[in-house]
């Protein structure tokens, strides 16, 4: 299920636990951190995956790995609205899989298979895990079969279990499967004065970004009224053309690279399955792709990154780049906050 377009890693705990601050009373502080708990329902395990998954698969479950971190908003929302609050999706959930949580910094000793055992943190430079959270399902074979990254909304999660407990993945792709569902319509498309209809993007010069939306989308309107509404957010995104393709048309366009297709095709063929997913264009080079919620600093930052080109001076990693930028903006005083 892994797209072909790499992944920029950009989630909360990337900031939280990068590196420790020793800040006085001139330098900015982060803010906006949520602190959360992990559900007593979840499995006790010994954390031996091989062990897990035959647990599971003796109760007719699927085997479920919620990776957090101490600090992160994304992971404090998602276990608070999908996990521990009584709904239709944590019903779900415990009648269907086995889940366990591991910390992506955690030092507890995981046994992977029969010849490896690492750390929590060991695991996850392993399986090269830089959201958080990141939520890893798998099937009787061991296998990961779906890996999402980053927040999900209780009814889009739902989706992505139902794909997984109907064992939909021996037949089709995740996006695939979302595409086929019968959604509601919650969401009509908002005007936008930095958005330009334009068809052909292979003549771009500057920075793009192709904005990705249907009328399904559950955080279309947080887009639009809390992120692109942020002044720092806007100030960063003046510096790229931006267009936005309703994910379910048919109409053609041009790609970069000029060839021909529709936005219906194209999201289907990097499986972005996330609304508002957005691709990071710099010199017809995908730098980045969003495909999970961002609250306003991360989306800046993001932004900064491909339209500065900081992406050259740090090729390996985002990570890279926020730590170094982050540091820099606490040292100028400027308090950074985490939350929406």
């Amino acid at each position: 299920m892994k797209s072909s377009f790499k992944r920029v890693m950009f989630l909360s705990f990337l900031i939280v636990t990068f590196f420790n601050f020793n800040v006085n009373a001139q330098e900015g502080k982060v803010i906006g951190g949520s602190m959360h708990e992990i559900p007593s329902w979840f499995k006790e395990s010994f954390l031996d995956i091989k062990e897990d998954i035959e647990e599971a698969e003796a109760k007719n479950k699927h085997y479920m790995i919620f990776m957090d971190l101490e600090g992160c908003p994304y992971c404090a929302k998602m276990l608070k609205e999908s996990f521990i609050n009584e709904n239709k999706t944590s019903d779900f959930i415990k009648k269907y899989f086995d889940v366990i949580e591991l910390n992506v910094k955690g030092s507890r000793e995981v046994t992977w298979d029969e010849n490896t055992t690492l750390t929590e943190k060991e695991l996850a430079e392993k399986l090269e895990i830089q959201y958080s959270p990141t939520i890893l399902f798998f099937d009787d074979k061991k296998e990961i079969i779906v890996r999402v990254n980053g927040y999900r909304n209780p009814s889009d999660f739902k989706y992505i279990l139902e794909y997984v407990q109907g064992e939909h993945y021996k037949k089709m792709s995740l996006t695939e499967y979302v595409n086929k569902i019968e959604k509601q319509n919650l969401y009509t498309f908002k005007d936008n004065k930095m958005f330009k209809n334009i068809k052909d993007l292979s003549k771009i010069k500057t920075p793009l970004a192709v904005v990705f939306e249907d009328g399904s989308c559950t955080q279309c309107d947080y887009f639009h009224d809390k992120v692109l509404k942020n002044k720092d957010v806007m100030d960063e995104f003046k510096k790229f053309t931006i267009v936005r393709f309703d994910t379910n048309s048919n109409d053609e366009i041009i790609d970069v690279d000029g060839n021909k297709t529709t936005a219906k095709q194209w999201a289907q063929t990097i499986n972005l399955d996330y609304r508002p997913g957005i691709l990071l264009y710099d010199n017809k080079k995908l730098i980045s792709t969003i495909d999970a919620l961002l609250y306003p600093f991360h989306f800046k930052e993001l932004l900064r990154y491909v339209s500065g080109k900081y992406y050259e001076k740090y090729p390996k990693s985002y990570l890279d780049y926020l730590k170094v930028r982050q540091e820099e903006l606490l040292k100028k005083g400027i308090n950074i906050n985490l939350g929406e």
